[in-house]
C-alpha cells in the first residue's frame, strides 16, 4: 500500500471506473478500478479527488488495476476558489508529469499544497509556489539571483524575462509581448514577498509564461472552469 491521491476518474464500462492517480511510490498513472461504480461500492466515495489515500495496484502494462484503496482520511474541504486552485493543481500535475516517473519531493509538496488550500482565502501565493515548486522538481527552474549572463540581479537595473532561460538585462520598457521587470522585483519574487496586488499580477503573469514551453497550446481546462465559476459567483 502506497499513499495516493486521484487527479481524476471516468465512467470504464458499466460498473468501473477509469482513475488517474498520483502517489508517492510510482508517480502518475492510470488503474481501473473494477466495480467502483456500484451503488454498494467501498470504493465509490473514496475515488474522488483530494480525498487522501492508501492503495495498491497491479498489472504489467501502463493501464494496472486497483486492487485495495481506502481513505487515510476525510477528503480534503476545498470549497469555491480554493476547490477550483485544486483541480488547477491537478492539471498541471496531469499535464507536465511523465508516467510512472517518480520525482523526488513532488508528492509531498502536492499535499502540502492541497492542504495549504484549506487553511487560506488568498490563494495565489500558495499556486504561484507550487507552479515554481514544479518547474523546479521537472528541472525547467531558473535563478532568481543571477541573470543569464551569471551575473547578480541588481535591484536599479531591468531586466526581460526569457522563457526557459531567466532574466537577461533590457533597456526596454514600453514593449507589451514581453515581460520586463525591475530587479527589486525580481528579487522580492524570489523570496516570494507576495505581499501586494502589483507584485501578485505580476507573478502570475510571470509564472504562466514560464509554463507555457511545457503547457503548449492546448488551453488548461480548470482556467476556463474557474472563469466560469467567477462569472457566476
Amino acid at each position: 500500500m502506497e499513499p495516493a491521491f486521484v487527479l481524476h476518474r471516468w465512467p470504464y464500462q458499466d460498473s468501473s471506473l477509469l482513475v488517474e492517480l498520483f502517489s508517492a511510490e510510482h508517480g502518475r498513472f492510470r488503474a481501473i478500478a473494477k466495480g467502483a461504480k456500484r451503488p454498494k461500492s467501498a470504493w465509490r466515495s473514496i475515488l474522488q479527488p483530494f480525498t487522501p489515500l492508501q492503495i495498491s495496484t497491479r498489472g504489467r502494462h501502463e493501464l494496472q488495476t486497483l486492487v485495495a484503496a481506502e481513505a487515510l482520511d476525510t477528503s480534503l474541504n476545498l470549497k469555491g476558489t480554493s476547490l477550483y486552485s485544486g483541480f488547477y493543481v491537478n492539471e498541471l500535475v496531469q499535464r507536465l508529469t511523465t508516467p510512472y516517473h517518480v520525482v523526488d519531493g513532488l508528492f509531498q509538496d502536492y499535499q502540502d499544497t492541497l492542504e495549504l488550500l484549506t487553511q487560506v482565502s488568498h490563494v495565489e501565493p500558495i499556486l504561484r509556489r507550487f507552479e515554481w515548486q514544479l518547474l523546479c522538481h521537472l528541472g525547467h527552474g531558473f535563478d532568481w539571483h543571477m541573470d543569464t549572463h551569471e551575473q547578480p540581479i541588481i535591484e536599479t537595473q531591468t531586466y526581460q524575462f526569457i522563457p526557459e532561460a531567466g532574466f537577461s538585462l533590457t533597456h526596454a520598457s514600453n514593449q507589451v509581448d514581453i515581460i520586463v521587470l525591475n530587479g527589486a522585483d525580481i528579487l522580492r519574487l524570489g523570496d516570494f514577498e507576495v505581499t501586494d496586488q502589483r507584485l501578485l499580477n505580476l507573478f502570475k503573469r510571470l509564472m504562466r509564461v514560464a509554463l507555457q514551453p511545457y503547457l503548449g497550446n492546448q488551453p488548461l481546462r480548470s482556467r476556463q472552469l474557474f472563469v466560469q465559476f467567477k462569472d457566476l459567483s
